[in-house]
C-alpha cells in the first residue's frame, strides 16, 4: 500500500507480520501497543496487502510514534463501514429474491427494514472519510507534509468555531427536512406502473440468464 502506516493502523497491527494475518475484530489498546481481545485468519493479512500468502506487512511499531495515526477511530471506522456496506448489499439480494417471488410488496417486514436502513450509504461514505483523514495523521501529504506544517498563521480558534457552527446549523436545517422527506417517499413506496417493469425487467434478466 502507499500509506502503510495507515494499514497498520485499520488492521491494528502493532508489530509486523510475515504472514500478516487478518484481523477480523479486537479491542485495541493504544496506550500499552496491543490487542485485548482478537478474531484473526492467519495468511489472509498478507493476500489482502499485496496478493501474497506469505508476503510480509509492516506493523505500526515500524514507524517513529509521532509519525503513526491514531488506532481507534481508523480500525472501529473501518469495520463499521465494511459492515453497512454488507448490509445494503444483502438488502438489495433479499429485494430482488422477494421481488422475484412476487412477495416484495407483502412482506411488511423487509419493507419496515429497508425504511429503517435508508440513511446506511450516507453514514458510511462517513465513516469511510473518517478512516481515510484521521488514518493519514500525522500528514497532510504523506510522507512529504505534515497537518501541523499546513495551520494557516492568522487563522484564530474564533474564526474556526464560527466555520463550524455555521456548517452545523446549515447541515442541521439540511438533513431533518430530507430525512422527513425521503422518509415520505419510502412510506408511500413504488407506484404500480414501477413495480412491474421493475419485476418485467428481473423476470426478462432471469429467462435470458437460463438460456
Amino acid at each position: 500500500t502507499f500509506q502503510p502506516a495507515k494499514f497498520a493502523a485499520v488492521e491494528a497491527r502493532w508489530q509486523p507480520e510475515q504472514p500478516g494475518r487478518q484481523l477480523w475484530f479486537a479491542i485495541p489498546d493504544e496506550k500499552n501497543e496491543r490487542n485485548l481481545f482478537e478474531v484473526t485468519t492467519p495468511y489472509l493479512g498478507s493476500w489482502f496487502a499485496t496478493g501474497s500468502w506469505t508476503a510480509p506487512v509492516s506493523g505500526l511499531s515500524d514507524f517513529p510514534k509521532q509519525d503513526r495515526p491514531p488506532v481507534l477511530i481508523p480500525f472501529f471506522a473501518f469495520r463499521a463501514m465494511v459492515g453497512l456496506g454488507l448490509l445494503m448489499l444483502g438488502i438489495s439480494l433479499l429485494g430482488i429474491f422477494l421481488l422475484m417471488r412476487g412477495r416484495l410488496e407483502t412482506a411488511r417486514w423487509f419493507l419496515w427494514a429497508s425504511c429503517l436502513t435508508f440513511p446506511t450509504g450516507f453514514l458510511a461514505v462517513l465513516l469511510g472519510w473518517f478512516t481515510t483523514e484521521i488514518g493519514r495523521q500525522p500528514w497532510v501529504v504523506y510522507g512529504l507534509l505534515r497537518t501541523a506544517e499546513t495551520l494557516t498563521p492568522t487563522l484564530t480558534g474564533a474564526s474556526v468555531l464560527a466555520t463550524l457552527m455555521g456548517y452545523v446549523i446549515v447541515y442541521t436545517a439540511i438533513f431533518f427536512p430530507g430525512a422527513f422527506f425521503i422518509y415520505g417517499l419510502l412510506r408511500e413506496g413504488p407506484s404500480e406502473a414501477e413495480t412491474n417493469i421493475a419485476t418485467e425487467a428481473i423476470t426478462a434478466g432471469t429467462a435470458k440468464a437460463k438460456e
